[in-house]
């Protein structure tokens, strides 16, 4: 385990963007000279930050109409906090917030058998 928290999102969604700023990057373009000319600040969505990040954290997981999503979230500086704030008000497993025992029996709950 590589993060310290998992996540299922729900795939209806993974276009939305992370409420952390943690993940958030920066994107340059380059003039001719190869100086830069612009810089973009990117917030990505779960769908961006399962790419830049699955060399970190591993692959997100498709776990049925969820995807289980590996992270690292501070309890100190309130990221947690903004997780779990997705959840207010919806019912497991939408922004459900998982320790690693919890995720692995949700994705093997959730994955079709031969996959």
């Amino acid at each position: 385990m590589k993060g310290n928290i998992f996540i299922s999102v729900p795939n209806t969604d993974l276009d939305q963007n992370l409420p952390i700023s943690r993940y958030d990057w920066t994107e340059n373009t380059y003039t001719e000279e190869g100086e830069v000319d612009t810089t973009t600040s990117v917030n990505p969505t779960w769908n961006q930050y399962g790419v830049r990040y699955a060399p970190q954290y591993g692959t997100p997981v498709l776990a049925g109409s969820h995807t289980v999503y590996e992270m690292d979230a501070s309890w100190k500086e309130s990221e947690v906090s903004l997780l779990i704030a997705l959840g207010s008000g919806l019912s497991a497993p939408n922004y459900t917030l998982m320790t690693n025992a919890e995720a692995r029996e949700f994705i093997a709950e959730n994955t079709p058998k031969g996959i």
